[in-house]
């Protein structure tokens, strides 16, 4: 197995894991947690998408040494999660809005 196979292999399988454990008792979690949560979980479908589209595409499309697709179809899935997470953390709450406790 090579690395770009296990990167695939934990964002299919760990990120969800994850993104499953920080969704626990999300309403009692601050800002911050909620933003970093649903950047995540974007960041993810994104992936998802993305990567399904590069792991679809013919072979005739893509050249020998073309290094897009091993990265769209196999690195997206961990990487974008962590991309997402790390926007909501850097991110802004709107004024005036307030989590249910």
């Amino acid at each position: 197995m090579t690395i770009h196979v296990a990167a695939m292999l934990a964002g299919v399988f760990v990120a969800p894991a994850v993104l499953l454990w920080a969704g626990h008792r999300l309403r009692r979690r601050s800002p911050r947690w909620h933003r970093i949560f649903w950047g995540a979980v974007i960041g993810h479908v994104i992936a998802l998408m993305i990567g399904t589209i590069a792991a679809m595409t013919p072979p005739e499309a893509w050249a020998p040494g073309d290094a897009w697709r091993g990265a769209l179809s196999l690195w997206s899935f961990l990487l974008f999660p962590f991309a997402g997470a790390l926007a909501g953390m850097r991110g802004r709450s709107v004024r005036g809005t307030s989590v249910r406790r």
